[in-house]
């Protein structure tokens, strides 16, 4: 399964997640909202005739007289109450109030009862009481809620005031969605830190996965061209081993000599090919040892010129400039290795002209020594990956003609120095130039 599926899977699923979670906490919203309705609607009418009788006992006292109503305020036996004798005696108490003492219900008084009410089974609510007709148009209201809502809001059932249902007081409760995200607070805290928790560990996984399908390929892709690179030297010392034991070069001297020289030269290769797998592995284990020696620069600017000169087909110039003054130390084999690898890369990935430049400076006790060539260039997009084990530039199909190696050039040059305590760093423009650049501290001689 490739990259892609496994991506658009991964998001399918979170996305599935994130619904179904978030479908379940809206139902716990609603059945929420819905307590809080039903609740509402089996107190209101207790905070009613609660404040019916507040308001007949501070008026009898106000006229030192005795009220000979007297209702009890066990409201826990309200449901064993008939609902129609219920809503008769809060009729009864609330004209009894009108036809004696000329007073209505207090609005703000029935707002603090039915507020403590709430409060006293888990709801903070902001709310306020209404007076309403039979229409459900409000008659009275407290003037801070008068006009139209600007949010969401819940009303409770009305309770008539009189007995020809023209008046009714009702509950107004606002914002209940914030009621409901209080009940659902811990739920809420939860259910984010498991889908976070989930698709963190969803999108783990994943890029194990992917990390395993592209180590697999990489091995796959690092196996073949390594079988196909090592083919061409081993047939030619197969060939040439061959040719020189049948005894046919014995007299010809000279061509038995350049058989000799063919037979050096590709089990050098096979060897340093070789050094340079087992380099590579030592590094990651942390089991080179590197030796310290005062590398003469320009000089090996000048071996390297000279060899690939030599070796080389196309049609190269070098140019070299070293400006340092501080002795450089190094391991002069290894330093030398990782230069030759990025001037090896400039030969292969460029056209029959090639101009490589090699230049050594000294700023601020940091030797920088630079491989510049006007060759392909690397992609931009593969630049900050180029140092890895088996990453190639990106050109190495340029002009249909395939450029052998395994990808493991770079990641040499990087290793080595950052063993040595230096860094790498790469700038390039894709069909204009690179340039590598080396970075390694200056050290004391006495090292």
């Amino acid at each position: 399964m490739t990259g892609k599926y496994i991506k658009t899977i991964t998001f399918l699923s979170l996305i599935i997640i994130v619904v179904i979670q978030g479908a379940w906490l809206v139902n716990t919203y609603r059945m929420i909202e819905a307590q809080l309705l039903q609740t509402s609607n089996r107190l209101f009418p207790q905070a009613v005739l609660d404040e019916a009788q507040n308001r007949l006992e501070r008026l009898t006292n106000a006229q030192k007289e005795e009220l000979t109503l007297n209702f009890s305020a066990d409201f826990n036996r309200v449901q064993q109450i008939d609902q129609k004798v219920y809503s008769d005696l809060i009729i009864v108490m609330n004209q009894y109030a009108d036809s004696v003492y000329q007073t209505g219900i207090d609005l703000s008084s029935a707002d603090s009862i039915f507020t403590n009410y709430l409060v006293q089974e888990g709801y903070q609510a902001q709310l306020h009481c209404e007076l309403i007709d039979s229409t459900g148009s409000a008659l009275q209201t407290e003037e801070q809620f008068a006009g139209k809502y600007s949010q969401k809001i819940l009303r409770t059932i009305p309770v008539y005031l009189n007995k020809e249902h023209s008046t009714a007081i009702q509950a107004v409760i606002l914002n209940p969605y914030w009621i409901a995200f209080r009940q659902m607070s811990v739920l809420l805290i939860a259910t984010v830190l498991l889908i976070v928790f989930v698709a963190g560990c969803i999108i783990y996984q994943v890029k194990i996965i992917i990390r395993q399908n592209r180590i697999a390929r990489l091995r796959q892709d690092f196996t073949y061209a390594m079988i196909h690179d090592m083919k061409t030297p081993i047939t030619t010392i197969s060939m040439v081993g061959h040719t020189l034991e049948s005894g046919l070069m014995e007299n010809s001297p000279k061509l038995k000599k350049q058989y000799f020289a063919i037979l050096k030269e590709e089990s050098s290769h096979l060897l340093n090919l070789s050094e340079k797998i087992l380099t590579i592995a030592k590094l990651e284990q942390s089991r080179l040892k590197f030796t310290k020696d005062l590398v003469d620069l320009p000089k090996l600017f000048d071996e390297l010129i000279q060899k690939y000169t030599i070796k080389t087909e196309k049609n190269v110039t070098f140019q070299q400039n070293c400006q340092i003054t501080s002795p450089l130390i190094a391991d002069e084999e290894y330093l030398k290795e990782a230069i030759s690898n990025l001037i090896d890369n400039s030969l292969k990935y460029s056209d029959d002209e090639v101009l490589i430049r090699l230049s050594a400076e000294e700023r601020e006790n940091t030797f920088f020594i630079s491989v510049w060539d006007n060759g392909w260039g690397i992609p931009l997009k593969q630049q900050k990956r180029i140092f890895e084990k088996f990453q190639r530039g990106g050109l190495e199909y340029k002009k249909e003609k395939k450029v052998s190696g395994f990808g493991l050039g770079l990641n040499y040059v990087y290793k080595v120095i950052t063993a040595m305590g230096g860094n790498v760093t790469v700038e390039s423009i894709e069909g204009k130039y690179s340039e590598f650049t080396l970075t390694l501290p200056v050290q004391n001689e006495n090292v």
